[in-house]
């Protein structure tokens, strides 16, 4: 059953200059040090506010005031606007899209960071191609202390329009929503994001989006993606298997937007590429202890394959982990 995406209704006429660009900052009880780090990489590369607007849209904290006393950069070139309760992730990021009054917005996670260089490299690239709906760039995955991590493979070895989308967004997502801006008339066209998703709500948005619009890659690793223990994405992968029901989901509700001819294979690779994730986060969870959890994510990757495709993705997965990397005891 296909899913409404909210309505996102334009920016008033007469609402006065818009700048081109609307970072938005999605928040909820964020570490004060991280959104610290957040604001910071976007106000050094702040054009003025008649070309880039930032905002705070708070999804209700319960510490905000503390941390807006902390001493967070920006002072008043930086707006904040608060929910009166909390209306969850999908809500608060449709938020920050009628809330944005720029022509391209940037939805950039409380604990993620943008590299110099970052808004004129994207804007040159839109500018280049102006049909394009969304442009995003090669990111880099951090730690907490702002460590490397890992890095992606290049889709494209120089700036350009994305022409294998198929692969890169559908079959497998090969960017993350810190690096990635869209036309603010691609949403008021095809709809916020769902709220009926709460893990890949993001996935779902890319794919609609690139099925009715180009897509602009910049090669250059202009975006850090922070990855720890208490943001929401790790929170789901710890939870069991609720994470990989809702991509299977994802990737059944997104075969309709595809032409008949090329849905089966698509939806086919998906299924065989998330399969391999879903062992691998089974393998993750059983090496911390967590039996209830590894079980339980291993019974949906049978949901998205047949037994005989768990079976080649565990075993491609034995052959490369290293034997003396054993689990954790489970008791």
């Amino acid at each position: 059953m296909a899913l409404t995406p909210p309505r996102i209704e334009p920016v008033p006429t007469g609402d006065g200059a818009r700048p081109f660009w609307s970072v938005m900052i999605p928040t909820r009880d964020p570490d004060p040090g991280y959104l610290a780090e957040a604001l910071a990489s976007v106000l050094a590369q702040d054009p003025g506010p008649a070309a880039m607007e930032i905002v705070v849209v708070d999804d209700g904290s319960d510490r905000l005031a503390a941390t807006r006393r902390g001493g967070l950069p920006g002072g008043n070139r930086v707006a904040w606007t608060r929910q009166p309760r909390h209306v969850g992730i999908g809500e608060n990021w449709n938020a920050c899209i009628r809330r944005a009054r720029g022509r391209w917005v940037h939805i950039l996670h409380q604990d993620d960071l943008v590299r110099p260089g970052f808004y004129e490299r994207l804007r040159e690239g839109i500018e280049r191609s102006p049909t394009v709906g969304a442009a995003f760039c090669r990111d880099v995955m951090i730690g907490p202390a702002g460590e490397r991590i890992a890095s992606q493979v290049p889709i494209r070895p120089a700036p350009g329009i994305v022409e294998d989308w198929l692969e890169h967004v559908f079959v497998g997502l090969h960017l993350r929503a810190s690096a990635l801006v869209v036309r603010r008339s691609v949403y008021e066209a095809l709809g916020g994001f769902s709220p009926a998703l709460r893990y890949a709500l993001d996935w779902d948005m890319w794919k609609r989006i690139a099925v009715a619009y180009p897509l602009w890659y910049e090669p250059a690793e202009l975006a850090c993606a922070r990855r720890h223990d208490g943001q929401a994405s790790a929170a789901f992968r710890r939870s069991g298997a609720a994470h990989l029901a809702e991509i299977r989901r994802s990737i059944e509700l997104s075969a309709p937007l595809l032409p008949p001819a090329v849905a089966p294979g698509v939806t086919r690779r998906a299924r065989e590429v998330y399969t391999r994730y879903a062992v691998q986060s089974a393998w993750r969870a059983l090496r911390a202890g967590g039996l209830r959890a590894s079980l339980a994510q291993l019974r949906e990757a049978r949901r998205l394959t047949s037994a005989r495709g768990v079976a080649v993705a565990v075993t491609r997965l034995l052959r490369r982990a290293p034997w003396t990397a054993r689990p954790a005891r489970t008791s």
